[in-house]
């Protein structure tokens, strides 16, 4: 701010002309849409249907979430959620791996866990843990919101 010049006038008149553009376009467009479908698809409100440079991208956006979410298949895993007891208190214990996909897999580490009897502790790390503050709802994020 403590440096400004003066605007590039090529760039302020480049900026100029895409709004033209995109006016024209979207005005032109949304006349095009709104008499094909007219008349098509009877639960269509088709009064008028609305075009825009930004409305392609986004509803590329909310078309390829919605066949991500329709095609999802849900997969079964197991975890891991060791815990240790003394003197009345329980502690949970953090397990890094995760999730496992496999249930022998899991199973066995069930078995290591209920064996073992007894625990070592290795090391122990101090964290401060803080809340990250909320994201825009960019589109994403809104469909993520909107889809819980």
């Amino acid at each position: 701010m403590n440096n400004l010049g003066q605007p590039n006038k090529n760039e302020a008149l480049a900026v100029d002309a895409r709004q033209e553009i995109d006016l024209k376009v979207g005005v032109a467009f949304t006349r095009f849409q709104t008499r094909y479908f007219q008349g098509k698809y009877g639960n269509l409100d088709s009064s008028v249907i609305s075009y825009g440079p930004c409305q392609t991208p986004t509803l590329g956006f909310c078309v390829q979430r919605h066949q991500e979410i329709s095609m999802f298949t849900p997969e079964s895993f197991w975890v891991v959620r060791p815990y240790i007891q003394k003197s009345g208190f329980r502690v949970e214990l953090e397990w890094e791996r995760g999730r496992v996909f496999d249930k022998e897999v899991a199973m066995m580490f069930h078995k290591l866990v209920i064996d073992g009897g007894a625990a070592k502790v290795v090391d122990i790390v101090k964290k401060d843990d803080r809340r990250p503050r909320p994201q825009g709802l960019n589109t994403v994020e809104l469909l993520k919101v909107t889809f819980r």
